[in-house]
């Protein structure tokens, strides 16, 4: 195996991790963590990010735009799916039962 497979192989995981996170919070919340310990579902899915956002910058992979510009393209597409999923009546507003993630404001009023 080579080194850059090797750090594939661990960006991998680390999707993964992200994945098995998301799922505990959609199941118990994005406050609710392992007991007899600070940690909630929510910091370990920055956490997991973070170290997705490691590993990809070991691979020093490049893309055709800069990050601001994917993310905010990403955001811009999201939204829209956001939308229509809203017409379809398959996405209902947040309700407030402990801590939900509250989406990002629209491109452009981000601070």
């Amino acid at each position: 195996m080579t080194e850059t497979e090797h750090l594939l192989t661990c960006l991998a995981e680390e999707a993964g991790e992200i994945v098995q996170a998301c799922g505990k919070a959609l199941r118990f919340g994005l406050d609710d963590g392992y007991p007899g310990t600070d940690r909630t579902n929510a910091g370990d899915i920055a956490t997991e990010i973070a170290h997705l956002k490691a590993v990809a910058g070991m691979l020093d992979l490049h893309a055709d735009k800069s990050e601001g510009t994917l993310m905010d393209d990403k955001i811009a597409k999201v939204r829209e799916f956001m939308e229509y999923a809203r017409r379809r009546g398959t996405l209902m507003p947040n309700q407030r039962r402990g801590r939900d993630c509250q989406p990002a404001p629209p491109t452009g009023e981000r601070k």
